[in-house]
């Protein structure tokens, strides 16, 4: 422990901020420590390092990270949304190497995480904050140097040839594969008709699952940024939908439309976009070391409910047992 501290402590002297305390709070996709200076401001120090052998390095790139604090800053400026603020270090930089591993340091944000959203309160919040993120996205002047990966039809074929590795070796079953399959080819034939202009397509959070935001005085606010890049602005609400019961998902739809227009056919393609993002985060979670201990019963229930829906044309947006139920 004194050693992981001591490394946080070699980051932080490149920082203009006086430490009081270091935290390590644990890794993911980053390994991240909650600090606190002597006048009691929190930040999240972020060494850019993956537990998941399928993290591509492209996340790891100088200039993708300081990509993400541009962004960042740039939201921190809406007054109408709470986001993490982006610090640089010493050089005027916001990414800082130490020792071969890059890091970056963002203002922490105070606040309740909830597993999942149970409460039209809580969904209509979830949907405000997405709509003016993407309110932001859209209208925002994209720097000529900015560069962040984009959410294409590629992460899901990746993903359906992982799937078809594990059911030739007896890993997954075939018939749920089958359906994933279908399904899968579906959704990209979806994407593959879809135009991208600044009312559809632009910088998205893409990760936002319950963990990635919290409630500060009951309003939503997102967090860590660590997937963000170019996508369908309707991929963040296909991620959001996981967590969120089916009985709250049209007050949130609702609530998103107060602040960021849908096309006509939003529901239909909202269906795709949940298949999507399913597919998407594959990719990463095959690439944790427990997990087998989940994915078989996971991909069972996806092949039984929204994916078997989604093949069959029956709409399941609103209706059926979510995930965790």
């Amino acid at each position: 422990m004194d050693q992981i501290i001591g490394k946080a402590a070699s980051a932080l002297q490149q920082y203009p901020i006086q430490v009081d305390s270091v935290q390590l709070v644990g890794q993911s996709a980053n390994l991240i420590y909650k600090v606190t200076d002597i006048h009691e401001n929190s930040y999240s120090l972020r060494f850019h390092e993956s537990k998941s052998e399928t993290i591509e390095d492209i996340w790891t790139v100088p200039d993708v990270l300081a990509s993400e604090m541009v962004w960042l800053e740039a939201l921190a400026e809406k007054e109408d949304l709470i986001t993490p603020r982006p610090y640089r270090n010493k050089q005027g930089d916001f990414v800082t190497d130490i020792k071969g591993i890059n890091c970056t340091l963002i203002s922490w944000v105070e606040g309740e995480q909830k597993p999942v959203i149970l409460t039209v309160e809580d969904a209509e919040q979830v949907g405000h904050m997405i709509g003016k993120l993407h309110k932001q996205s859209a209208a925002w002047d994209i720097p000529a140097s900015f560069t962040r990966p984009s959410f294409d039809q590629n992460r899901i074929l990746q993903a359906l040839d992982k799937i078809k590795s594990l059911t030739a070796n007896g890993t997954l079953d075939p018939a749920d594969t089958a359906v994933l399959l279908e399904a899968g080819n579906k959704v990209i034939l979806m994407k593959d008709r879809l135009e991208r202009s600044r009312d559809n397509w632009g910088m998205i959070h893409a990760d936002l699952i319950p963990s990635n935001f919290i409630f500060n005085n009951g309003e939503a606010c997102p967090i860590d940024f660590g997937a963000c890049g170019f996508g369908y602005f309707l991929g963040d609400l296909g991620w959001a939908f996981s967590y969120i019961h089916p009985a709250f998902r049209q007050p949130m739809i609702a609530a998103y439309a107060k602040q960021f227009p849908l096309p006509e056919d939003h529901i239909l393609l909202l269906e795709g976009f949940f298949v999507a993002t399913q597919l998407e985060t594959m990719n990463f979670w095959l690439g944790l070391p427990d997990v087998m201990d989940w994915f078989p019963d996971h991909i069972g229930k996806l092949a039984h409910r929204e994916f078997s829906c989604y093949i069959n044309e029956e709409s399941f947006l609103f209706t059926g047992t979510p995930y965790w139920g």
